[in-house]
C-alpha cells in the first residue's frame, strides 16, 4: 500500500540534504574566490566573498579567519578581532586565529590581551616561532628582560638564525650587565650580517669597554664605510684609535669632529692635542693645548702637557712659565712638581730636580716618585738615600725598585 506520508518525509530529507550540499558548495566557492582576491591584495572584495560564505554557512570558521585577516590587512583591527573571536568560538584550537588576534590586539594597544593569545598559541603549538618573536616584543616593552631572553633563545633554538634576534638578545644581556654574553651575541650576529651598522656600533662600544681598542676601531671603520656618518661614530672611533696608539689616525677623526661637526670644545681640542703629543708632533700639540687653555684657564693638565711639549721643542723657558702658572694656582699639584723635576733632571739640574721631587713626595708619596728620587740620588752618588727610596718604592709594589734594591743595596 502506498504510504504518502513516509514517502513525503523521505523526499523532504533528500531535499534538505541537497540544499545543504548546494549551500556548502556555494560557500566554498565564495571562500575560494575570497582567497584569490586576497592573493591579489583586493581585500575589500575578498571580505564580500567571505561574508557570503559565512551567510550560507554560519559555522565556517576558516571564512571568519580569512575575513579577519582581510580586515587586519586594511588596519581595521576591531573588526579583525571580532572575526578571529568568531573563528575561535567555532574551533577553540585554531592556533593561527589566536596568533592573528594577538597581532590585532597589539595594534589596538591591548598588550595584556595580546599576551594571553600568544600564550595560548604557544600552548597549542609549542614550536610556533613567530609567536615567540612577537611575545618577546611585548616582554621587551614591559621590561621583562629574563622572559624576553628566554623567548629569543627559543627562536634561535628553533633554527631562526637571524642577526636582529642576536642583536636584541645581546641588548637584553647588556641590561643584565652580562657583557660577555652580549659580546658573544653581537659577534654571532655580525657573522650573519657583516654590514649591519648597529651591530658594529654596539660591539665597538663593548670592545672599547674591554680595552680592545684596535678591534673596536675596525668595527667603526665598517660602520662609517657603510654610510654611518655622524658625530657620535667619529667620536667613538677617534677615542678607540687614540687608546689603540694610532695617534695620527685619531688626529684625523678629531679634526673631522672639529671642522665638519663644529665640535670646537675643550674635550675635543684636548684629545687632539694629546694625540699630536704622543705622535711626537709637539708644535701642533702646543697649538691645541693653547686652544684648550683659552677655553678653560683652570685646565692644569693642559698646562703640564704644553710645558712637556715645549721642553721637547727645546723651549724650556716657556715650559717653566707654564709650570709656574700651575703652581701659583695650585701649590699642591703633584704632577707639576714631578714633571718639572724630570725636566730639571734631564737637563742635569739635580738640585732643582731634588727640590721638586721632595715637594711631590711630601704632597703624595707614590712608588713612582720614590723610584724617581732614588734614581736621582744614584746620580748624586748618595747610595744610602737611594736605597732608602728604593725600599719605599718596593714596599709600595714597584717591581723595578724591588729588583734594583736587591741588586744594588746588598
Amino acid at each position: 500500500m502506498f504510504n504518502f506520508w513516509n514517502n513525503r518525509y523521505i523526499f523532504l530529507s533528500i531535499l534538505v540534504f541537497f540544499s545543504s550540499l548546494v549551500k556548502g558548495q556555494t560557500a566554498n566557492e565564495s571562500y575560494n574566490r575570497g582567497l584569490q582576491l586576497m592573493a591579489s591584495e583586493n581585500y575589500e572584495m575578498a571580505i564580500e566573498e567571505f561574508s557570503a560564505a559565512i551567510e550560507l554557512v554560519p559555522f565556517f570558521y576558516e571564512a571568519y579567519y580569512e575575513r579577519g585577516r582581510s580586515f587586519q590587512l586594511l588596519d581595521q583591527h576591531n573588526k579583525a578581532i571580532s572575526d578571529f573571536s568568531s573563528a575561535i568560538e567555532h574551533n577553540d584550537e585554531f592556533t593561527h586565529a589566536y596568533f592573528n588576534r594577538a597581532l590585532s590586539y597589539t595594534a589596538s594597544g591591548h598588550q595584556n590581551l595580546a599576551l594571553k593569545d600568544y600564550n595560548q598559541t604557544i600552548y597549542l603549538e609549542p614550536d610556533f616561532l613567530d609567536a615567540y618573536m612577537k611575545r618577546s616584543e611585548i616582554f621587551i616593552r614591559e621590561s621583562k628582560v629574563e622572559e624576553a631572553i628566554n623567548d629569543l633563545s627559543k627562536v634561535l633554538e628553533l633554527g631562526h638564525e637571524n642577526a636582529n634576534v642576536y642583536l636584541n638578545r645581546g641588548k637584553l644581556y647588556l641590561q643584565q650587565e652580562e657583557k660577555e654574553l652580549a659580546l658573544e651575541d653581537f659577534s654571532k650576529a655580525i657573522g650573519l650580517d657583516s654590514l649591519h651598522t648597529e651591530l658594529r656600533l654596539e660591539r665597538a662600544i663593548l670592545l672599547s669597554d674591554n680595552e680592545e681598542f684596535a678591534l673596536a676601531s675596525q668595527d667603526l671603520d665598517v660602520a662609517i664605510e657603510c654610510g654611518v656618518s655622524n658625530q657620535h661614530v667619529y667620536y667613538l672611533r677617534a677615542n678607540a684609535l687614540f687608546y689603540a696608539g694610532e695617534y695620527l689616525s685619531a688626529v684625523e677623526d678629531y679634526t673631522t669632529l672639529i671642522n665638519t661637526f663644529r665640535q670646537r670644545n675643550e674635550e675635543i681640542y684636548n684629545q687632539r692635542a694629546l694625540s699630536y703629543f704622543y705622535a711626537g708632533e709637539f708644535e701642533a700639540a702646543t697649538r691645541d693645548f693653547t686652544r684648550v687653555i683659552g677655553l678653560n684657564r683652570n685646565n692644569e693638565d693642559a698646562y703640564i702637557y704644553r710645558a712637556k711639549a715645549y721642553h721637547e721643542l727645546g723651549q724650556d723657558s716657556q715650559a717653566l712659565a707654564d709650570y709656574r702658572i700651575i703652581l701659583l694656582t695650585n701649590p699642591d699639584n703633584t704632577l707639576a712638581y714631578k714633571e718639572r723635576g724630570l725636566m730639571f733632571f734631564n737637563n742635569g739640574n739635580y738640585n732643582e730636580a731634588l727640590e721638586d721631587f721632595n715637594k711631590a713626595i711630601q704632597i703624595c708619596p707614590t712608588a713612582d716618585l720614590y723610584f724617581l728620587r732614588a734614581t736621582l740620588f744614584t746620580h748624586l752618588n748618595d747610595k744610602i738615600n737611594a736605597c732608602n727610596d728604593l725600599k719605599q718604592a718596593a714596599d709600595l709594589g714597584h717591581e723595578e725598585a724591588q729588583k734594583q734594591h736587591s741588586d744594588f743595596c746588598y
